[in-house]
């Protein structure tokens, strides 16, 4: 197997390999995540409880990544996390939704103009329907479009044929503002823009063009990148997202990563596809429970797994609601 080289390598650690190799680290079952930057944005499938579980799989393997990827970004919640946590050097964000995109690079470049509009904006479905007709056009414009969208539409989906919080109407009684916390939101923002030295880069394309940036950099080597991916899910994904996958996607992405020399790992929703395939690709997967805010059948824990080329994973976890309204 290939193996990587410069780094300290641990009694269980040294390999970048298939999961029929992984070593079951400790069951971090109780353990909590630990405190870190909150994105603004609430995202289908959004991924801050899982940062736990990729900080102890960095730990594990001894491994601190120069540069952090998420080709996925979406909410970019690990990424923010595991920097604001001081496990990784440096982040690279990559988003194919333009308004997404967006968003990201008005925080760090012009976090000042979004507070302002975030203070002054009415929250209205008059002005959620206003916003639902921003794909286009200013960089400003579609960035605010993005928050406002995802934080007044149903479980934060920004697909054109989502919702507003509360329905057209407002009956029920939870209003489209009850996700919209201003001042939060203004100081998540100030403080994810102080993080801005430590940002390679923010990249609007796909997955396979944001890698390939980063590959490209000047000053890392193979062994300096970890790449976090979280493509959309396999199942019920064109309900969810602006941009899903096609079946040959999902092989493209699997077969991509089979060649990938750095460190990689990659969450999914469960399907047996996915298994199947990573597995006729020498991946087998990790199985374990993380919170959704979009469950179908009103139950929120769901199964995410693992995949991954690393040698050692923890063996399992479970990450808990704290109950609190976001």
């Amino acid at each position: 197997m290939p193996m990587i080289k410069g780094r300290k390598r641990g009694p269980n650690q040294g390999k970048l390999a298939g999961s029929r190799y992984f070593q079951p680290c400790e069951d971090l079952t109780e353990k909590r995540l630990e405190a870190g930057l909150q994105s603004p944005l609430r995202y289908p499938g959004g991924k801050r409880r899982l940062a736990e579980y990729i900080g102890e799989v960095l730990k594990i393997n001894e491994i601190r990544p120069k540069l952090f990827v998420e080709p996925f970004a979406g909410g970019a919640s690990v990424s923010l996390n595991l920097l604001s946590n001081g496990l990784v050097d440096k982040i690279a964000i990559g988003e194919k939704d333009p308004l997404v995109a967006a968003f990201w690079k008005v925080v760090f470049d012009d976090p000042d103009w979004l507070i302002h509009k975030v203070e002054t904006t009415p929250i209205t479905v008059g002005k959620w329907k206003e916003m639902k007709m921003t794909r286009e056009g200013d960089l400003r414009e579609r960035a605010f479009a993005c928050l406002f969208l995802n934080r007044t539409s149903f479980s934060g989906i920004l697909h054109p044929n989502s919702g507003p919080i509360g329905g057209k109407k407002q009956i029920s009684p939870y209003k489209i503002d009850c996700r919209f916390p201003t001042k939060r939101l203004v100081q998540q923002i100030r403080d994810i823009h102080s993080l801005g030295p430590k940002v390679e880069f923010i990249h609007e394309g796909d997955w396979m063009s944001t890698m390939q940036r980063a590959k490209e950099l000047e000053g890392y080597a193979a062994d300096d990148l970890f790449y976090y991916l979280d493509p959309p899910f396999y199942n019920k994904a064109d309900r969810l997202y602006q941009f899903s996958f096609e079946a040959l996607d999902h092989v493209r992405l699997c077969k991509h990563l089979s060649r990938v020399k750095s460190p990689w790992l990659v969450s999914y929703d469960p399907a047996e596809a996915i298994i199947e395939m990573y597995s006729n690709n020498g991946f087998s997967a990790r199985t374990i429970h993380v919170l959704y805010s979009t469950s179908a059948d009103g139950n929120r824990m769901a199964r995410e797994i693992i995949l991954t080329n690393l040698r050692t994973v923890p063996e399992r976890t479970k990450m808990w609601s704290s109950g609190r309204c976001r």
